[in-house]
């Protein structure tokens, strides 16, 4: 499974990390490094980060502290932002019940690592559970990650629901720390700890309360750009590296040592895992270059040539230059001249009029 090799999430999982860290006497940048992170990473939302590397800097972080409920703690500072392009779709669900079933549907745009759901309690349908798992294997200590994500999951509930939502139980599945008194009140439910599975426990009517001002429209869209734009587990392993190379393309970090990095493994086992999908890393970044070129040129104010290199992490121009007579038979300067990728007429049109009287 991807999300077993690959147990990658969303830098904005760690949103406030930071700030708790200092307050709770910790350097943070040294507190990153040492699980091999960076404040870097920390500080642009849409990075992916490994999870397992995540999990371990807030168990680290509890123990250096004295703070044995870190990542209660850091859940306060969270909501549905750190969803990225999820949180539209939630915020436009007719209901909250739909809202966590559809980020169960896409939660692989957060991490591909992370299920979650609701499924009825007992068979009188009174009571859901909305659930929360990690799935990776084998899985580690990770107390502070599962209070993180159960104190997220509240945070939502009761944005979605604009405050008319309270838990009736918190179900955790490790034993309750040591002197960490604070669980409830933050929580705003009692906690039954060394439970099968984390979950909120909610009344079923709770949760089928419409969310206000939801719109369809604009949760199908945003459903399309998921779709269309984000790469499901279950898809190729090359279709994971080309999104990660149009993410970077242009940051000066397309190459394969990094995204090798941002796919957590070494440049090697990435290379080998496209060669047996009949792919290479420079045959899918030559291809996400071409596909940059040709959308840009199309516009109605092509970018300047300098601007273009910039945009395909170029050094120089003649290498723009090489790349443009093979993709498309011409040089850059033609293409911004509108003579390769308009239709014939429009070609023909604009060549009439560049010519003298």
């Amino acid at each position: 499974m991807e999300n077993a090799l690959n147990p990658l999430i969303r830098a904005s999982a760690l949103a406030g990390y930071e700030e708790l860290a200092l307050e709770s006497g910790l350097v943070p940048a040294t507190q990153l490094r040492r699980v091999g992170l960076s404040l870097t990473a920390l500080r642009d939302p849409d990075e992916l980060i490994p999870y397992p590397n995540m999990i371990s800097l807030l168990e680290r972080s509890a123990q250096v502290s004295g703070r044995l409920d870190f990542g209660l703690q850091l859940s306060q500072q969270q909501g549905l932002s750190i969803l990225g392009p999820l949180a539209v779709i939630a915020q436009n669900a007719d209901d909250v019940a739909q809202a966590y079933e559809l980020a169960g549907r896409y939660m692989f745009v957060y991490s591909p690592a992370v299920r979650v759901g609701v499924k009825p309690v007992g068979g009188n349908g009174e009571f859901v559970d909305l659930y929360y798992d990690i799935d990776i294997v084998p899985r580690p200590v990770c107390v502070q990650a599962m209070e993180l994500a159960l104190g997220v999951m509240v945070n939502c509930a009761r944005m979605l629901a604009q405050g008319q939502f309270s838990a009736r139980e918190i179900l955790v599945p490790h034993a309750r720390p040591k002197g960490s008194t604070r669980h409830e009140e933050l929580l705003g439910a009692p906690c039954r700890f060394g439970q099968a599975q984390a979950a909120v426990r909610v009344a079923a009517a709770d949760v089928r309360r419409p969310v206000r001002g939801s719109n369809p429209m604009v949760r199908e869209m945003a459903q399309r750009y998921i779709d269309t734009q984000f790469v499901a587990p279950n898809k190729p392993f090359s279709d994971r590296v080309r999104q990660v190379i149009h993410r970077v393309l242009g940051t000066g970090r397309s190459s394969q040592q990094a995204v090798s990095a941002m796919l957590a493994m070494h440049s090697r086992t990435m290379q080998r895992r496209l060669v047996e999908e009949g792919t290479s890393f420079e045959k899918i970044r030559d291809e996400v270059r071409r596909s940059v070129v040709e959308s840009v040129m199309r516009s109605a104010e092509p970018p300047s040539l300098t601007m273009l290199m910039v945009m395909l992490d170029y050094a120089d121009a003649s290498t723009l230059t090489r790349s443009c007579r093979r993709w498309f038979g011409m040089p850059p300067t033609a293409l911004r001249a509108g003579m390769g990728l308009r239709p014939d007429t429009e070609r023909k049109a604009s060549a009439t009029a560049r010519r003298p009287a």
